[in-house]
């Protein structure tokens, strides 16, 4: 029996981020949807939420990106407010997320 691996899957991004258990995974989800929810009430932007599920690649492909993924994890916007208080800097999953929050408001704007 092969043990499972999870992510958070961004609906609405197609984004996969691995994380190292279902707790970790719920977590993740729960406040990343927090943050979606706080900073756009846009209709296309309500539309995009934290899923937690089964990592859909292989075993080696979660262990490469649970690495690379923990670190943008650091640095997301839903961990913006500790790590402001700490001076910690932006990751490429920090921004792929504020760019999926304009393509939202552009989305919106151009409806």
């Amino acid at each position: 029996m092969s043990e499972q691996l999870w992510c958070v899957h961004i609906e609405g991004l197609n984004d996969f981020i691995a994380v190292d258990s279902e707790e970790s995974a719920r977590y993740e989800a729960s406040q990343i949807n927090a943050y979606i929810d706080r900073a756009d009430r846009s209709s296309r932007a309500a539309r995009l939420r934290a899923v937690v599920v089964e990592w859909p690649y292989g075993a080696d492909a979660h262990a490469r990106a649970l690495d690379d993924d923990w670190h943008d994890l650091q640095c997301m916007p839903h961990r913006q407010q500790a790590v402001a208080r700490s001076g910690g800097p932006l990751s490429n999953l920090a921004r792929r997320v504020r760019e999926l929050l304009s393509i939202a408001r552009t989305g919106k704007d151009d409806a």
